[in-house]
């Protein structure tokens, strides 16, 4: 994604600076502190078009970020983090491939 410099105007169409207006909603947007990993089970590759496979592949290994909770999925693997800050409930029935050793991991 686009840095957005602080002195260009809003992409909200507000037509205020972006300093005034979004980025401080932006920097009060946190990570919450993890107080629970769960380990997801390693598959095998999934045949094509028998599940929803999602592969992150910008930098790091977190592929779903939320504030909601202190919850993060790990990668049965390597134990990095794919998801943080979401509740298992709201990611189900799908299956992540880690950026850092390539496992597929059934959530």
């Amino acid at each position: 994604m686009a840095k957005i410099d602080p002195n260009e105007d809003c992409p909200c169409g507000s037509g205020q600076l972006f300093k005034i207006c979004h980025a401080p909603k932006v920097k009060k947007i946190t990570t919450p502190t993890i107080t629970e990993e769960i380990e997801l089970r390693v598959i095998p590759e999934p045949d094509p078009e028998t599940a929803s496979v999602f592969h992150f592949t910008g930098e790091g290994t977190v592929c779903f970020r939320g504030t909601e909770c202190g919850t993060a999925m790990v990668c049965g693997q390597c134990k990095s983090h794919l998801t943080v800050g979401i509740p298992r409930s709201s990611v189900t029935g799908i299956v992540l491939r880690c950026n850092n050793c390539g496992s597929f991991n059934l959530t």
